[in-house]
């Protein structure tokens, strides 16, 4: 297997001296494929627990679409795989055990699945920890090395945990122990804030579904990426001249919500989580530099230091990697701006906007229509001079302003939950499992 692949590419690899610079650094992060054998056709054993609110919102057809879902999953899985199912009203309730999927297991947990009834409140916090704690158990007892927690939901917390901040927090701790979470949104009424803490603390992925073959089409590439994990808790890290300068234009974590917590010599870690194999994700940063930054002709060299445990040694020291970029400056007389990478800078454009939406939609679910607008207008000019001779910049700039407009009021049901799920995984290179859905666009929120 060879190694992962980390290249840096600038928007503008140059900038004349004497005058402030902004340019945007685009670095592409390729995991290589997992070796397979001659003949080989078995997959790696999966460790799942799947995590149904059951709650009186989730009556009717909510609650049979998850089954439905819950029960193609059972039939989906194979004989080594381990399967737990935990339900949660106001009381939390486990009716799959870590069950190994052979025959029976399949059997005992379809029929489990098929008695689950609505009951209680919304004890997502409750049913959340105790699949962590089933995953982790299943590390515990039977050699694996991670475990997945999905969770399906259609409804806000209003039992246990509902602090978004705490719920991230709690994520974290339990990404960072290999056990990961995947949020599935169900209809238009579930909380993104809660479901998007626990999802993005728990380098898992947040979807939106309603119909059972989504929510199966969802639950099957959630199995099929954990069966292609190359590398967990990836971190990255920028070194060089005023690198404390750069910020982050896509949405991974970084300490205080990528907003401080620099080194000395760089930017704050950023954590990408999980990479799976033969994906490519993208971290776009933009590094602004002040004009007495650049006094005279030189070369600014970087540092991109990465680290992350590899899935077949998780428990042995991290792995750790460098890659070098560079930045040109110039005397003015010998600045070419067109050299400028149009390709690199509209793959930056693209990420900024999901990013700009994303941060807007988050404040509009909270109430906050003044930040909501923010997002976008406190990056406005910068953004312009991102996209401003790309051929795609007036769709770019149309797209923005329908966001904008729609962010700037009162704003609920299931459009901005698309938008925000869709959001979340452009900015994070993902793909849409739904393949109804995979060339959807996220502003397109009507």
């Amino acid at each position: 297997m060879t190694d992962i692949q980390i290249k840096a590419r600038w928007d503008h690899a140059q900038a004349p001296t004497g005058k402030a610079a902004t340019r945007g650094l685009l670095i592409d992060i390729t995991a290589p494929e997992l070796p397979k054998a001659e003949g080989e056709t078995e997959r790696p054993p999966v460790n799942l627990a799947l995590v149904i609110d059951r709650s009186g919102s989730m009556h009717g057809g909510p609650l049979e679409a998850a089954k439905e879902a819950a029960m193609g999953l059972a039939n989906r899985l194979r004989d080594s795989d381990r399967l737990s199912v935990v339900v949660y009203g106001s009381d939390v309730t486990v009716v799959v055990d870590c069950a190994r999927m052979d025959t029976a297991g399949k059997q005992s947990a379809v029929s489990a699945i098929q008695h689950i009834e609505t009951s209680g409140m919304t004890n997502l916090s409750g049913g959340w920890l105790r699949g962590a704690r089933c995953a982790a158990n299943a590390m515990d007892e039977h050699d694996f090395k991670s475990g997945h927690v999905i969770l399906l939901s259609d409804g806000r917390a209003n039992e246990g945990e509902c602090n978004p901040e705490r719920l991230a927090e709690l994520a974290g701790d339990l990404a960072d122990r290999n056990v990961t979470t995947t949020c599935v949104g169900i209809g238009a009424n579930y909380s993104p804030l809660q479901l998007t803490a626990i999802a993005e603390a728990g380098q898992g992925e947040l979807h939106q579904s309603s119909e059972p073959n989504e929510i199966i089409e969802v639950l099957a590439g959630e199995i099929g990426e954990q069966t292609q994990v190359v590398a967990r808790n990836f971190t990255l890290h920028l070194q060089g001249p005023h690198a404390e300068n750069a910020r982050q234009l896509t949405h991974y974590r970084q300490p205080g919500n990528g907003t401080g917590a620099h080194t000395a010599d760089g930017t704050a870690p950023i954590n990408i989580g999980t990479l799976i194999a033969g994906q490519t994700r993208h971290v776009a940063l933009l590094l602004e530099l002040e004009a007495e930054q650049l006094p005279e002709p030189t070369t600014l060299h970087y540092t991109l230091k990465a680290q992350w445990q590899h899935q077949a040694d998780a428990d042995t020291q991290p792995r750790s990697t460098t890659s070098q970029t560079h930045l040109a400056i110039v005397p003015p007389g010998d600045f070419d701006e067109e050299t400028r990478d149009k390709a690199v800078a509209e793959t930056i454009a693209e990420l900024w906007l999901a990013r700009q939406g994303y941060d807007a939609m988050l404040h509009n679910e909270r109430g906050d229509y003044a930040m909501a607008s923010e997002a976008f207008s406190l990056n406005e000019k910068a953004f312009d001079a991102m996209v401003q001779d790309l051929d795609s910049a007036p769709a770019m700039l149309t797209r923005r302003d329908r966001i904008a407009s729609r962010v700037r009021s009162s704003w609920d049901g299931m459009s901005k939950r698309e938008a925000m799920a869709l959001s979340r995984k452009a900015l994070r290179s993902k793909p849409d499992f739904r393949s109804s859905r995979s060339d959807a666009d996220w502003t397109d929120t009507e």
